[in-house]
């Protein structure tokens, strides 16, 4: 004998409640106070109710057919050490995907420096709950060594980038670089590239876990190599001087980074991009137009993603730090510039 599934009215009447509520509840709406949440969840792992995912993909649907009205907030960290570097174009990308996903789905988004706007606050919670956040986007910091005092327990929290946030592994957002690196190796290599240098700092290599360097490196072990790697420049800081010593000392036929400014440095330096070096840019998107060869990584998609993965945590009631981050990787793609040549080898 099948017994019948508990239904919202089921839920409601155990937590002294409406199914109305118990249905706004379940679609984490920020009208029901968290106390009454608490109750309703309480009674519905307690009779083991669980939501129809057709009746979901039906009222999606007919949500779809009318305006959408905003019944959560997000917002999107920014650290305001950013603004040090000439390169934050990649953060307007990001923002511009949030945005578009934002209006998609129904919610407004608020941009908050981190520093000036939340650490400059003896509680900052107040100011995220004032503007009715509910869920979190960090985007990568500069370094990982801020500490915000939030209670995280109360938000969906995603992170966009490379390095994880405040110590705590968020979900994450972030592009494929080894896939990235790889691609690289294998469009300079179908242009004729024998000799390729990837030049980064230290620190920007280990943010990526090393995938840049693994994506090319890993050539060195295959049976065919399609490409030699010459000994890579990683050094604690990056200068102009240091890479043209590099690039003298090994002769790189195209230099690999993650800096587009190694791209002008060599330019100041004499040499004639792509006649005499090439260059491809791992990061393409801060490259400022400079018609660079490299990647892109589609930070607007990862902005949209990150927004749609928050939407699903908040219909979940998932807040506060995950037991087992999940990550999505955004594959590349390769942008043909102007910096790489096809080389004839005779």
């Amino acid at each position: 004998m099948n017994i019948p599934a508990p239904t919202l009215a089921d839920v409601g009447r155990a937590a002294g409640v409406s199914a109305m509520t118990v249905s706004l509840v379940m679609r984490n709406s920020p009208r029901i106070s968290r106390a009454t949440q608490a109750r309703v969840r309480k009674a519905a792992r307690q009779l083991g109710y669980r939501p129809d995912p057709h009746l979901s993909a039906l009222v999606a649907r007919r949500d779809n057919t009318h305006p959408h009205h905003v019944v959560a907030n997000l917002a999107v960290l920014i650290d305001d050490r950013w603004d040090d570097f000439s390169h934050t174009s990649w953060i307007k990308t990001v923002l511009d995907g949030m945005r578009t996903a934002c209006t998609r789905l129904g919610y407004s988004l608020d941009v908050f420096n981190i520093q000036r706007d939340l650490l400059s606050s003896k509680n900052p919670d107040r100011i995220l709950q004032g503007r009715g956040i509910r869920a979190i986007t960090i985007l990568s910091l500069v370094e990982q060594d801020l500490i915000l005092p939030l209670q995280w327990s109360h938000y969906a929290v995603i992170s966009i980038g490379s390095y994880t946030p405040f110590r705590i592994q968020w979900h994450r957002i972030g592009g494929d670089a080894f896939a990235a690196a790889n691609l690289v190796g294998e469009k300079l290599a179908e242009l004729g590239y024998r000799h390729i240098g990837l030049a980064n700092r230290f620190d920007n290599e280990e943010r990526m876990r090393f995938e840049w360097l693994g994506g090319l490196t890993k050539e060195h072990f295959s049976p065919k190599p399609r490409w030699e790697v010459v000994p890579p420049y990683l050094p604690e800081e990056s200068t102009e001087t240091g890479i043209l010593k590099w690039v003298k000392k090994y002769k790189p036929e195209c230099v690999v980074s993650n800096y587009w400014r190694v791209y002008l440095w060599l330019k100041e330096a004499g040499y004639r991009v792509p006649q005499d070096i090439g260059f491809a840019c791992l990061s393409n998107e801060s490259s400022l137009d400079l018609e660079i060869s490299g990647i892109s990584k589609h930070l607007d998609i990862a902005g949209e993603a990150a927004v749609e993965q928050l939407h699903s945590m908040l219909l979940r009631g998932e807040t506060g730090e995950p037991k087992i981050p999940r990550e999505i990787l955004i594959h590349p793609h390769w942008m043909q510039g102007k910096t790489v040549r096809r080389i004839k080898r005779t």
